[in-house]
């Protein structure tokens, strides 16, 4: 068994070394040390008990710390110490000895964790070890009671104060062990010898496995044997004195003992940030975007659209990989619209970039308590697609009906309507276009929606109880009214211009979302986009967005629909200099 210990060594050896020649681009940039503590289990393999090793989990109790050092992605070194006790004692007809001893360990293993095998993200590590280290004992025996007398057991089980075949063994009194190991087994010389050493030699061999709880803190669980280059650590051996060992000879093996615990360990490298793992896996990860049919890069910066975080920023704008534009000194505002690049305290930037001086402090806060508005300025903007009205509609033209929640097949087809609205109510959504006051209005657009390709639009009037319900005309002839609609009529070639707040693989639950009035989930490609807003020009849609952007959706980008589809903005005459900078990141 030694052997194979030691080939197992000299393979882990071997193959550091390899890797350390051939294998460099493999290691990481990361290797810092890992620390760990634990407690373990001490089972003991010797001369006492050697026909019932009943279970390797002794009650002997040990302590480890261990210091591991990467080497590269799958190997590294393993310093370790432990420190336990061992006690053990064999009662029988052929002998009665007891021991205790401390032990103390230390050594260098190298550590192996088929890391090159395994998938990369995973919450177990397995791991196997081989090494040296050296080992240092003292055992002591209980020979002596609680009032120096020396034990003498009875072959009827009993410990008594005289030997059995004494002449006052009928005057003997029954005494119990004090489990107090007086007696130095070396220095009384009962294995032979008053000078052996009390330290060896040993090759541990372990595994186990690590739970990874975080990217920095393990669980540990492992078990390793240490074969020993000894047969003294409990003091007994072929050597010993017949007299102390009796009439079973010792087995002539060298001593094994068995740990087995759990440890926690903590890493010290530098965990990474998302913007850093991404930029990590951008690096080592090439994705073929145009063979895969992903190639339209609307704002020209050389991202495409598919992973453009801010598909909107202008052409001479330098970005990042995510295609957002570059903040050279974290101001907020980006290199090309910041007045001042490099701010030397960018946290006292105004809104142009520029770092505000003691006296524009104090005029910002002048205008700030200025109770008498001679200071303050007054900026009022309409960020809605049409003007608010406080007397609701009593008609609106039904074009869609759904469950709650439900996205219609057809969204981008209602989304070219100008005028769309929703309402819920009893448990449906229903999609309308155009608000009036006139029921021959609403017949107008009604009729307008028909000619369009719309099918089945009905008119909805509001009740007393303020729901919308359908129109009982009760055959009465609903004519031609004279007043015009305030709806457009339903022009194919007409765009609609709506910002988009974000697009997501689920749909979000977050209740910011549901605050927004009139908010439309189109769903296409995989993707929930979520859309607010009605606009006939560009320029009414990117002061929405503005908005949008000051009341926290950062991701918000103007979108353009014609005749019944999502088109580009530069082929609706939008281009990429002129979002710049109302809707650019």
């Amino acid at each position: 068994m030694k052997s194979l210990g030691i080939s197992i060594l000299f393979f882990l050896l071997t193959a550091s070394l390899w890797a350390q020649e051939n294998d460099t681009s493999s290691y990481k940039a990361e290797n810092s040390p890992i620390l760990g503590i634990g407690v373990n289990t001490i089972g003991f393999f010797g001369d006492l008990n050697d026909r019932d090793y009943n279970t390797p989990f002794g009650g002997n109790i040990g302590y480890d710390f261990y210091v591991i050092q990467p080497i590269n992605d799958f190997l590294s070194l393993n310093f370790h110490l432990m420190t336990g006790k061992i006690q053990e004692s064999e009662r029988s007809l052929q002998r009665n000895i007891n021991y205790s001893t401390k032990v103390f360990s230390g050594g260098l293993q190298l550590e192996y964790n088929f890391e090159h095998i395994m998938p990369e993200y995973r919450r177990v590590t397995p791991f196997i070890t081989a090494g040296a280290e050296f080992i240092q004992f003292n055992p002591k025996t209980d020979l002596k009671g609680f009032n120096g007398a020396t034990y003498n057991y009875w072959t009827d089980g009993t410990i008594r104060d005289v030997p059995e075949n004494s002449p006052e063994a009928e005057n003997s009194n029954i005494i119990q062990r004090d489990y107090v190991y007086e007696t130095d087994i070396r220095d009384e010389g009962l294995n032979g010898s008053t000078t052996y050493s009390e330290r060896a030699l040993s090759v541990p061999l372990g595994l186990g496995f690590d739970m990874h709880l975080t990217d920095q803190i393990n669980f540990r669980f492992y078990s390793t044997v240490h074969l020993t280059f000894t047969d003294d650590m409990e003091g007994v051996s072929r050597k010993s004195d017949t007299a102390w060992i009796g009439s079973k000879p010792a087995n002539g093996r060298n001593d094994i003992f068995l740990t087995t615990g759990i440890a926690l360990s903590y890493n010290f490298q530098k965990v990474p940030s998302q913007r850093e793992e991404f930029e990590r896996r951008k690096k080592n990860e090439y994705i073929d975007y145009a063979a895969l049919g992903y190639s339209e890069d609307q704002d020209g910066d050389g991202v495409i659209d598919l992973i453009d975080q801010c598909p909107q920023t202008p052409r001479e704008a330098e970005v990042d990989s995510l295609g957002c534009a570059i903040d050279s000194d974290g101001d907020g505002i980006p290199d090309y619209m910041d007045e001042e690049v490099n701010s030397e305290f960018p946290e006292f930037a105004n809104e142009k970039g520029v770092e505000m001086t003691d006296q524009m402090i104090y005029e910002s806060y002048l205008r700030y308590i200025d109770s008498t508005m001679e200071l303050t300025e007054v900026v009022e903007r309409q960020f809605s697609g049409s003007s608010l009205k406080k007397r609701p509609f009593k008609y609106r033209v039904q074009v869609g009906e759904h469950q709650v929640g439900e996205t219609p097949e057809d969204m981008s087809n209602l989304l070219s309507l100008p005028d769309l609205g929703k309402l819920d109510q009893d448990g449906k959504t229903l999609y309308t276009a155009g608000k009036f006051n006139s029921i021959a209005s609403a017949n107008k657009r009604k009729n307008e929606l028909e000619a369009a390709g719309y099918a089945n639009p009905i008119i909805l009037e509001r009740n007393s109880r303020g729901k919308y319900v359908p129109l009982a005309s009760g055959g009465i002839s609903i004519p031609e009214g004279t007043e015009e609609s305030s709806a457009p009529s339903v022009d194919p070639n007409e765009v609609v211009f709506r910002v988009q707040l974000g697009a997501f693989k689920t749909r979000p639950t977050a209740s910011k979302y549901n605050e927004i009035p009139n908010l439309f989930v189109e769903e296409a490609g995989g993707y929930f986009r979520y859309m607010s807003g009605s606009f006939k020009t560009f320029e009414e849609a990117a002061s929405h967005k503005v908005k949008m952007s000051v009341e926290g959706y950062k991701g918000a980008f103007v979108v353009a629909y014609k005749g019944g589809k999502k088109v580009t903005l530069k082929s609706v005459g939008v281009e990429s200099i002129s979002s710049d900078p109302i809707i650019g990141q």
